[in-house]
């Protein structure tokens, strides 16, 4: 088994276990959200937040688009 077959597993084991506990997901994002915005001094954050929104995207099965604003 070579390295791209494992991390293909891990990958999918990832995907599976999302699908089961989004709730748990999404908190440890928003978590790791806010740990990444304080160490890098709050200088990207809205970069992170739109990375944050389009994670959660994926999760909630719209391929990380963010829905229109009107």
């Amino acid at each position: 088994m070579g390295f791209l077959d494992t991390l293909k597993g891990l990958f999918g084991k990832g995907q599976a276990l999302a699908k089961e506990h989004p709730d748990q997901v999404k908190a440890a994002m928003a978590k790791a959200e806010g740990l990444i915005d304080d160490k890098t001094g709050h200088k990207y954050t809205s970069q992170i937040q739109e990375g944050g929104a389009k994670a959660a995207g994926l999760l909630d099965g719209n391929n990380g688009a963010t829905p229109p604003t009107h």
